[in-house]
């Protein structure tokens, strides 16, 4: 059965926001800190689009371009992909969402993911290791 088509908040999205995404709106990339930085790649929210449609549902992305003072404090990585706004962490609840989300990444050539209870992180660094995926404790 194939879902209706909405973006993250629900609404029917335009065939594109000011030629960036089908399905997303800047502000959903924004760092969540309050800084104001959205440096999201393009290409990310292309990748991103593509995986909402395979999926078949609807993502809701917790975490986009993050500056350096809030990826420290959310424990990220020092050379996360988030800083260079070429990664995504999408909120997930249940593991057939996880399982959907996973699958339609890797159907759309996403070759970096990292795999939590209630996320998905999808990373389209080229200057990081290829075909990984990693457990979040």
């Amino acid at each position: 059965m194939k879902e209706k088509t909405t973006s993250a908040t629900g609404q029917t999205p335009p065939a594109s926001r000011n030629g960036t995404s089908k399905y997303f709106k800047p502000e959903d990339f924004t760092c969540r800190c309050g800084c104001g930085l959205n440096n999201i790649s393009p290409e990310l929210i292309a990748t991103l689009d593509k995986v909402r449609e395979t999926a078949g549902i609807a993502l809701r992305i917790t975490s986009g371009s993050r500056c350096a003072k809030h990826n420290e404090a959310v424990g990220g990585e020092s050379d996360s992909a988030h800083l260079t706004g070429l990664a995504a962490d999408i909120a997930i609840v249940g593991s057939h969402e996880r399982y959907l989300v996973s699958k339609a990444a890797i159907a759309v050539g996403v070759d970096r993911m990292g795999i939590g209870m209630n996320l998905v992180h999808l990373d389209i660094d080229k200057d990081k290791s290829k075909e990984v995926a990693w457990l979040y404790a």
